[in-house]
Order: structure tokens, then sequence, then C-alpha cells
């Protein structure tokens, strides 16, 4: 079901599309609608609920829809609201604020959560899909997906800084759009051995990369490190002991274990990436990248997958070194690595410089990790 709101487009890239649900209520079946009403009026009631320490106990007081049979959810962005919503409550449940850490998720959000990630098809746990591609709304319905035209559907608590976080990542997703449909363009133009197309795919590639990191460097305008590090972050992990969903049987009370929350989830740049025939060599790094794929949306993964560039590199580099198609390449190529530079330095502001010894909400050794993709990115030039 959730492939059906999750087609890369031009506009917008890897967002969900049409445009995200705020209210799943009358896309459900009629019984579910008062529960469903609840669930998400307390998910919308989060900070306050988080700032007063009442999180758990208003998870407790939840009812307990069940969302297994085929005609539960009539509309896919609904399950997706829905899925975010549980993700959001059970993560600031096992990480309300003073108060010790639990591996347990009681059955009223358990029981419901994975349910709902049969619907789309992900794991259950919180993931880039549900704190960005899912998770904004325009304020001008008219206007463009800038970071000052959009606002959020759910958050963790009332602050700006942590708007701001998911707002930003979210332009970067739309920025981006055109320059994930054109390395898909690019690598057909390849195989065809259509020189205009490729050159015009990669100018398009050129550009969007610059939108990119141009946003990027706006991080610091709006999300200070030690906000993020002290207040969203914690947020983010999952239990490395696993979590134990009370009540599913399917489960047999054995905690499961899941990758937190990353950047390394979205496929924006792993798309690009792979359309410029960017390879990386095995190592944990490489393994890690393919795990992470597992919580994207189905058609993203399966539009990453299909992206082999190699053909794109193989007919620039075929072209001769005067050619001045190799000089675009090398650009977009030095753009990538610009890009994983940048990151690498947002990565030492907000996290490294923070604590002695930093882990990624994804468990990494983040630090030598990103530093690896950058040297590997930067040696490929042609």
């Amino acid at each position: 079901m959730s492939g059906s709101c999750w087609q890369v487009k031009r506009a917008g890239g890897f967002l969900v599309s049409p445009e995200p649900i705020d209210d799943a209520v009358p896309f459900v079946d009629d019984t579910l609608r008062p529960a469903v009403g609840e669930v998400l009026k307390t998910a919308r009631q989060l900070p306050r609920l988080l700032d007063a320490g009442d999180c758990r106990a208003a998870c407790h007081a939840l009812p307990l829809p069940d969302f297994s049979k085929a005609t539960a959810i009539v509309e896919p962005r609904a399950a997706e609201r829905l899925h975010q919503a549980y993700a959001f409550l059970s993560n600031a449940y096992l990480w309300q604020p003073d108060s010790e850490p639990t591996q347990n998720l009681p059955e009223v959000l358990a029981r419901p959560f994975v349910q709902l990630s049969k619907w789309v098809q992900r794991p259950p746990t919180l993931s880039y899909t549900d704190t960005q591609l899912v998770n904004w709304q325009r304020i001008d319905p008219d206007g463009p997906l800038t970071v000052e035209n959009l606002r959020t559907i759910q958050m963790f608590q009332s602050l700006s800084d942590e708007a701001w976080f998911w707002r930003l990542h979210i332009a970067i997703e739309a920025c981006g759009g055109p320059a994930a449909i054109a390395g898909a363009d690019a690598v057909c133009a390849a195989r065809a051995g259509e020189r205009e197309k490729v050159e015009n795919t990669l100018r398009i590639i050129l550009d969007g990369l610059g939108q990119i990191i141009g946003n990027a460097r706006r991080m610091t305008e709006g999300c200070r490190p030690e906000v993020y590090f002290q207040t969203l972050r914690p947020f983010l992990f999952a239990n490395p002991d696993g979590v134990v969903f009370e009540g599913v049987d399917e489960l047999g009370g054995k905690p499961q274990v899941f990758l937190g929350q990353t950047g390394a989830q979205s496929s924006l740049i792993p798309a690009i990436a792979a359309a410029l025939g960017i390879r990386h060599r095995q190592s944990e790094l490489t393994g890690y990248l393919v795990e992470v794929r597992t919580y994207m949306p189905a058609p993203h993964q399966q539009f990453v997958a299909g992206l082999d560039g190699a053909v794109v590199r193989e007919f620039v580099s075929g072209r001769g070194r005067t050619d001045p198609l190799r000089d675009l390449y090398n650009s977009c190529v030095e753009q990538l690595t610009a890009f994983r530079r940048l990151h690498l330095g947002l990565a030492a502001s907000y996290i490294a410089s923070q604590i002695d010894d930093p882990k990624g909400t994804g468990g990494t050794d983040f630090m030598r990790f990103l530093d690896q993709m950058t040297r590997e990115t930067a040696d490929q030039y042609l």
C-alpha cells in the first residue's frame, strides 16, 4: 500500500506525494475513528506532555485500535501519518526525560505500531521517513517547498531549533528532486549513447548539489548545536538492547533491535552518488549503508538500486580528456565531495564536539564513516 505515495518526482523528490495528511481520521474505518482521533490528539500534545513529564501516563491511557484488517485504512498517507504518530510517541515513551529509559513498549503502543509497520512496509521504529519525508505542510499552499514556507506536523518538543532542523532537511529533499530524477535520466541517456542528454542531466545534477549545499549551510541559522544535542538527539536513538513489544505475540517477547533515526536513511544523496557511479570500498560502512535502505520506503529502495551510474561514468570517461563533458562530470563529483565535507563539519559541530566518544543515532562511528565517504568520493575524479 505504501508505494502509491512514494513515487520519486521532480517536484519534491523523495517527499511524500500528494502532500502529507495531518488528520488521518477521515481515512480509517468508521469503527476506528474515535480511537484514532484520541491517538492523534495525544501525538499533537506530545511537546506539552514531555515538558510536564506526563508522556508515559498519557500513552497508557490511550485506546487500542486494531489496524490488522485489510479495510482499516483507505489512504496510504493516513497510514504514514499514523505510523509517524506512533513512532514519535514510542520514542518519547522509551526516552522520556527525567525518567529511567526503558526497553519495554506497552501493548497500547506496541501492537498498533507493529500493525501499522506492515501497512507502510518499514520497521516499527522512528525513521527519517517519519521525521522528515511526511512531516511537513506548506504555509502558503501555492508557495515553494522552502524552509520559510514549511511547518512541521509532528514534534517532540516546542522548540524552534527542532522545527528548523526538520524543516531544513525537508527543504533539502525538495530542492534535490530535479537532481535525483536527472540521475535516472543520465543513466538512460548514457545507455543510449545520447551525449547531449547526458550533458543536460549532469548540469541539472550540478545545480541540484549546489542548492543542497546552500540549504545545508543554513543549519546554524535556526538550530544551535548545543540545543540539538541536548534536547532533540536523545529522542532519535534506538535502544541498543532492543525493544520489547508487549502484547505482540508474533515477536514472542524478544527484544527487537533497530537502527536509530539517521540522515543516512535519506535516499537523496545515495541516489545522486549512485547515478554518478561513485563506489565505496567494501567495509563496515558499505554494509551499514545497505542495512539503512530497509528503513526507506520500498519505491525509494528500488529507485536507488536501479541507478547503475557505472554506465554514466564509463560513457564520460570514454569521450576523451579534452571533451568538456569530463569537466562537467568532475564538477559534479567536486560538489558531491563538497557536500560530504560540509556534512562532516556539521557532524563535528553538532555531535562530536559535544561528547568525548561520539556515536551516531544510527549506532555508527559516524565521524570515521563520514570521513571515509568524503575521501573516497574525492578520489573518483576522471
